[in-house]
């Protein structure tokens, strides 16, 4: 059976690399019974709790509730997405992939044959500019330059640091010997033509350079920064890359492919300012530290670090700038992070540190412990407007930053009701902090604070300034239910009772996504003929989710109580709890409309009733056969 040209591709791939071998390369794994076990790498695991199916081709750690199969597993190992995941698999296992859209057959697009060409001339120029640095006599100035900021010889090495000379055409010249073209150059960042005459002239001259690689460790661009000795009034103190197909500084973030097994290690992530901050705490053995390029944390950068942990920690410089700096992005910020459900603190250094001086000076335990003490950015933007607040001589200024909280908390307020939220929780906590320190009763406060909601909503969405003008990502799917979960199961058990559920009177109506997508694919399957099975709803599906719910439905299959049971009583059970489910829903729907609607209330019970009986008398009918 054919499964079309992409997934012939992905099962060529799944079919040439063994699970064993792959997971057994990032973490120690022993034999127990027929499968394998590790430690696993995403929690604090004291005994082997990550199981490694051979038979499978499939992995599963209970404790995390995450597994999958050697595509997933890669894509939560290395941070990738599956396309990423896809092609480092095929290139370890020798396979050529198929064209993507926009590539024909056996010739790749222009596009995608101009991103290796890419690659390859950044990688090229990473060797030259680091070989110049660590053996010319003319790079000595850079060496003495990172020696007196306190960078070893290994750092150098390990994050691969180079020197520019103070030369128009130095980069230029050598890539005449490899072939690479200026044009080539001009499009990885490298060369900018000239203004006024043809040609072109390197973009980093005189310069230390930082190379920016992506996840995978593949350099990608590079930040410059210029030595006092070749630096005038009109020189950029630092530069980077411009933006390529390759790199976006919005979306990059320096050292994370280094800063992966200790961001996993530690389940948090500290993000700094600049390249030195990044590489001394590295140095000093802060492994789960990454900084930003040039600009603010923003969504594409989150995007990226949530693939990774939950828990940010931005650092920020101790002086003026930085205070106002956090002072400017911090409602932003907040917005964010409340929407996409992570916990962000913030840590602002003593007056007048850097990160990189703070840790060469006072080491790394010290800034272990400012990290440690980091607040929530809620309680940093509450100090913030009250930090020497006199109540009771400033009332114009105390009511300013009661005004200023309360308009943070209107804009933060997820779509979620669940009373239990963490954001709701956090909500209701500041309220009683405000209400205690300024004595205002907390019922006014909540009610100016929704008066602030309702009047942000209504207005034009052109007219909002802050980070929620962004589109929100996706929301993470509700996790399974043993509903969603037996149905799926006796499903891949007993594909032919797919026509009856489907007949059923109340149509399945999954509270997890990947539920619905897996029911939905089965369904058009079986409508198509084909057949189903977890093998190919694997390949079917690229979103590590999917996949992990997958692995946990195919393990609870093969459990002999399921093989042994009475499925068409199984069958029955599930049918009556979707009418019990929609019975619930329509009752709260009728009791809601008859509180609104006084005078119908008696009319709309009797019908509740009405349509009620003839459902149990349906389950009956269906429990007797």
């Amino acid at each position: 059976m054919s499964f079309g040209s992409a997934n012939d591709a992905k099962e060529q791939v799944r079919q040439s690399i063994d699970i064993v071998d792959l997971v057994g390369g990032y973490l120690q794994l022993r034999r127990q019974g027929r499968n394998y076990v590790g430690i696993c790498p995403w929690h604090d695991d004291s005994r082997p709790s990550l199981n490694v199916n051979p038979q499978r081709q499939s992995w599963k750690c209970w404790v995390c509730d995450v597994g999958g199969d050697v595509f997933s597993f890669v894509m939560k190992a290395e941070g990738l997405e599956f396309r990423e995941a896809l092609e480092l698999l095929a290139e370890k296992a020798g396979v050529t992939l198929r064209p993507q859209q926009g590539e024909s057959r056996g010739r790749p697009s222009s596009t995608a044959n101009d991103k290796r060409r890419l690659l390859d001339v950044i990688a090229w120029a990473e060797q030259q500019y680091h070989r110049f640095l660590v053996e010319a006599a003319d790079a000595e100035v850079a060496r003495r330059y990172l020696a007196d900021r306190g960078f070893t010889p290994e750092t150098v090495r390990t994050f691969r640091l180079g020197f520019s000379p103070d030369r128009w055409d130095w980069l230029l010249e050598r890539a005449q010997a490899k072939q690479f073209s200026p044009g080539l150059l001009e499009r990885a960042g490298l060369a900018i033509p000239r203004d006024m005459e043809s040609g072109h002239y390197d973009r980093f001259r005189g310069r230390v350079l930082f190379s920016i690689r992506d996840a995978r460790s593949r350099p990608i661009a590079f930040g410059g920064r210029v030595l006092p000795d070749f630096a005038d009034d009109r020189t950029a103190k630092y530069i980077n890359s411009p933006e390529t197909p390759l790199f976006s500084k919005s979306r990059e973030l320096y050292g994370l492919d280094a800063a992966r097994d200790g961001i996993a290690r530690e389940k948090q992530v500290v993000v700094l300012e600049g390249y030195t901050d990044c590489l001394m705490a590295h140095q000093q053995g802060l492994t789960n530290v990454v900084a930003v390029l040039g600009t603010a944390l923003g969504e594409a950068h989150l995007q990226v670090l949530r693939r990774f942990t939950d828990s940010i920690v931005l650092v920020l410089d101790g002086d003026e700038a930085g205070r106002r700096r956090t002072n400017e992005i911090i409602d932003a910020l907040l917005a964010l992070f409340a929407r996409n459900q992570i916990d962000l603190r913030i840590l602002t250094l003593p007056e007048g540190l850097d990160p990189c001086d703070f840790i060469a000076s006072q080491g790394s335990d010290a800034f272990r412990q400012l990290v440690r003490g980091a607040v929530d950015a809620l309680e940093h933007k509450f100090q913030s407007v009250t930090h020497g607040l006199d109540l009771s001589t400033d009332t114009h200024r105390a009511a300013e930053a009661v005004e200023q909280v309360l308009a943070t908390l209107a804009q933060l307020r997820t779509t979620s009701s669940d009373a239990a939220s963490p954001m709701l929780i956090r909500e209701q906590q500041m309220l009683g902090r405000i209400a205690r320190q300024f004595r205002l009763p907390e019922e006014q406060l909540r009610n100016r604070m929704t008066a602030l909601r309702h009047a942000r909503q209504s207005r034009p969405a052109n007219m909002r300034r802050d980070a929620a003008e962004t589109p929100a990502p996706a929301e993470r799917s509700a996790p399974l239910t043993v509903w969603d979960r037996d149905l799926l199961a006796l499903v891949l058990l007993e594909p032919a009772y797919l026509s009856r559920i489907e007949g059923a009177a109340n149509r399945p109506k999954f509270t997890s996504d990947a539920a619905e997508r897996i029911y939905g694919k089965c369904v058009e399957w079986v409508h198509a003929t084909q057949p189903i099975d977890v093998d190919r709803l694997l390949l079917e599906f690229d979103d590590a989710e999917t996949k992990s719910v997958l692995v946990s439905l195919d393990e609870f299959c093969q459990d002999e109580q399921r093989h042994q049971a009475d499925r068409e009583l199984w069958l029955q059970d599930l049918l009556s709890a979707a009418d019990r489910q929609q019975d619930e829903r329509q009752r709260r729907q009728l009791l809601a409309a008859a509180q609104t609607n006084q005078s119908d209330a008696e009319s709309l019970l009797a019908r509740f009733c009405a349509e009620a009986r003839p459902k149990q008398l349906n389950q009956y009918e269906r429990r007797k056969k």
